[in-house]
């Protein structure tokens, strides 16, 4: 058995996982529900706001970059370092930023430094957990996130309402940076470095190689696109249109975070005896509900559903984030097809929201979204065609990782 995946082990770490995810809850679920809210309350262009959106995107678009750099440093050290620094460094933009813009530019440096640990973090993934229970492992972790942001999303809504916003985001960060630095005492030995470093040209050629993940790529980047205009177009329904209260914009992330806490343990169990592949076909035709409930709500209390098939499917699409890549990749390759993966979400993530932006200058809200859900569902067409030829050959390296004697 490998001594990463002897049983006192993997669950010291996944005691240390939970705790930090506990921690990263509580500060995610602030930044990412009330930021673009902020800004675009305190004043902020839709241009400010497609930048508060695009932000996790910008550390998508770099992270090859990155992932070359961090290349030969340990995966545990790339995970916990990288975090700790984006938390330090979003507690004390938002105490110094004066205006929306300012606010805005704080969460792409925070995005751009956290996201660097891509690669690192998807390997390392693979590594302290054993790949029959890692998809469970990984959704129960999720778990303890979900339960802080339901607390984390309600209490901020409150106070966001009676204090400055800027001191919830700091004490967020503040709440986050134990769960960050934690993460240094997980252990992972035996191939505790990454690959041999290698040039950025010949990765991206080797992963090009592989026509079926070319493929599924492609479906994720038509999908993406528009999920992510919309994505920049929800905010301003709920500022403008649906003229949401902070404490509504609250409840409505802790409605979500609650239905992820039972979706993490369904998708987790489903992927550990399945395909993730088929899986994320399943999610993603899901996802097309949130903006059609978006254009339908004729109320403000008609989105609580939505915010229900929200947490359903962004639970389903954390996960297999990563198990996709898993199942799908060579194993001494799992860090570079999950750069590339990154990379293209990157892409598409950057330039959606300032597309949207522009959109709304000359559309109203509702027609974009609905350009929106036509690149939606063009891209599940795609990826229905890929999981066909992808599904096959993950399941029968989910066969395979059953049978391995590691276990």
């Amino acid at each position: 058995m490998d001594g990463n995946w002897a049983p006192s082990r993997v669950r010291r770490n996944f005691r240390i996982d939970t705790f930090s995810a506990i921690c990263g809850g509580v500060y995610i679920a602030v930044l990412v529900t009330f930021m673009p809210i902020v800004v675009r309350r305190l004043g902020g262009s839709t241009t400010d706001v497609a930048i508060v959106i695009a932000a996790p995107f910008v550390g998508h678009l770099l992270s090859p970059i990155s992932a070359y750099l961090l290349m030969g440093f340990p995966q545990v050290r790339v995970v916990a370092g990288t975090v700790t620094l984006a938390r330090a460094t979003f507690l004390a933009g938002v105490l110094v930023a004066a205006t929306p813009l300012m606010l805005a530019m704080t969460t792409v440096v925070t995005f751009v430094i956290s996201v660097a640990n891509i690669s690192a973090y998807t390997a390392l993934m693979h590594g302290i957990y054993p790949d029959r229970e890692r998809a469970s492992a990984m959704a129960n972790v999720r778990i303890g996130g979900a339960i802080a942001g339901i607390a984390a999303a309600a209490v901020a809504g409150t106070f966001i309402d009676v204090i400055p916003a800027s001191w919830v985001f700091a004490a967020a960060a503040l709440v986050g940076l134990p769960g960050a630095a934690a993460f240094f005492l997980v252990r992972y030995d035996g191939s505790a470095k990454v690959a041999t470093r290698r040039s950025l040209v010949t990765i991206a050629r080797d992963v090009w190689a592989d026509h079926k993940y070319r493929r599924l790529l492609l479906s994720f980047t038509v999908f993406g696109i528009g999920n992510l205009i919309n994505v920049a177009v929800y905010p301003i329904l709920l500022v403008d249109h649906f003229n949401a209260s902070n404490s509504f914009i609250g409840a409505m992330s802790a409605v979500s975070s609650a239905t992820m806490i039972v979706a993490y343990l369904v998708w987790g169990r489903m992927i550990d005896r399945g395909s993730s592949i088929r899986l994320t076909l399943l999610n993603t035709v899901v996802t097309l509900l949130v903006p059609i409930g978006y254009i339908a709500a004729a109320d403000v209390w008609l989105l609580i559903p939505v915010a229900v098939v929200a947490g359903i499917v962004n639970a389903g699409g954390e996960i297999t984030f990563f198990t996709n890549i898993v199942q799908i990749a060579p194993r001494d390759k799992i860090g570079e097809y999950a750069t590339a993966q990154s990379l293209l979400m990157g892409l598409r993530g950057t330039a959606a929201p300032f597309v949207a932006a522009a959109l709304l200058g000359v559309a109203d809200p509702r027609v974009v979204l609905l350009i929106g859900v036509i690149f939606m569902t063009a891209g599940c067409a795609i990826m229905a065609g890929a999981v066909r030829l992808l599904a096959p050959t993950a399941m029968q390296s989910s066969r395979v990782a059953l049978e391995s004697p590691a276990d």
